[in-house]
């Protein structure tokens, strides 16, 4: 029997926040014969806690190539649907998220994909400074669509489109979400924007936690240029300095004091130190990419 939709989730030693996810999809608008949930293990061993509240259309795969791609790629081998969603495991979609979805790509192409918000909230009553800063600069969906591309956080796609463009790059720690689906921009598979596809995102609390983000993305930068989908920046151009993005972002931020936008500000400047190192690291000690 094929499903109409597959759900689709990467996990490495995140098991609390796996439970969070799975109870939001077992609570789903649809019903659950309707779809499936694979939840791609990623750790070393096979072995995984007892999770209480496993979905009856749930099971657990393991991924054993280190990587987030990796284990999507082994689920997207192991899934049923005709319609694949993508989400991690610290996200909490909405209730209507494979029903807004599915209701999205039905519109579209035999290669259609819908992307959708991801809505961030922080760890605690108030927002840290490192958690203003992940909700003024991340997950702009909008912002990725008018680029082509979106992230795996909140992806809706046709198998279709996987039988046309391939599966993703799983070499990669990060970025493999931006090249493949630029791939699939370039061959032609539709991508929209589903205001109703919600999936909420923790804000990352600390500097370190967007620190270790940093390192992950010039990861991925750095394999983009060594395959030459990128052109290589001076190291220098790496270094801390503030750039006409950083102020206009922090600028038009809604709804924070002069103060906050100070504090965004100054992490702007640390994590350019961090991106810095980690890039000469990479270019210059013959470095391997960081998985975290």
């Amino acid at each position: 029997m094929i499903l109409q939709a597959s759900v689709i989730i990467p996990t490495f030693e995140d098991w609390d926040r796996l439970q969070k996810c799975l109870d939001c999809l077992a609570n789903q608008s649809v019903a659950p014969d309707l779809f499936e949930v694979i939840v791609a293990n990623n750790n070393a061993s096979g072995t995984l806690p007892a999770l209480p509240d496993l979905p009856v259309n749930a099971r657990v795969i393991h991924a054993t190539k280190p990587g987030s791609y990796a284990a999507r790629n082994a689920a997207l081998r192991d899934a049923r649907g005709e319609v694949l969603f993508f989400t991690d495991s610290d996200c909490l979609p909405d209730r209507r998220w494979i029903e807004a979805g599915l209701a999205r790509i039905a519109t579209l192409g035999p290669t259609g994909r819908v992307t959708g918000k991801v809505e961030l909230f922080p760890k605690g009553p108030g927002w840290t400074g490192a958690e203003l800063f992940d909700r003024v600069f991340s997950f702009d969906q909008k912002h990725f669509l008018r680029n082509g591309w979106a992230v795996t956080a909140n992806l809706v796609v046709r198998r279709a489109a996987f039988d046309l463009v391939g599966p993703f790059d799983e070499d990669r720690f990060s970025g493999g979400d931006r090249t493949w689906n630029m791939r699939a921009t370039q061959l032609g598979c539709d991508l929209v924007f589903s205001e109703d596809a919600l999936v909420l995102h923790p804000a990352r609390a600390s500097f370190a936690e967007l620190a270790m983000k940093v390192r992950r993305l010039y990861g991925g930068e750095y394999r983009d240029q060594e395959q030459g989908l990128k052109p290589k920046r001076p190291l220098v151009s790496y270094l801390g300095f503030l750039t006409i993005n950083d102020f206009r972002k922090v600028g038009l931020a809604s709804g924070l004091s002069t103060m906050e936008r100070i504090k965004l500000l100054w992490i702007c400047f640390r994590l350019g130190l961090v991106r810095f190192f980690e890039a000469a690291r990479l270019r210059c000690f013959s470095g391997e990419p960081r998985r975290s």
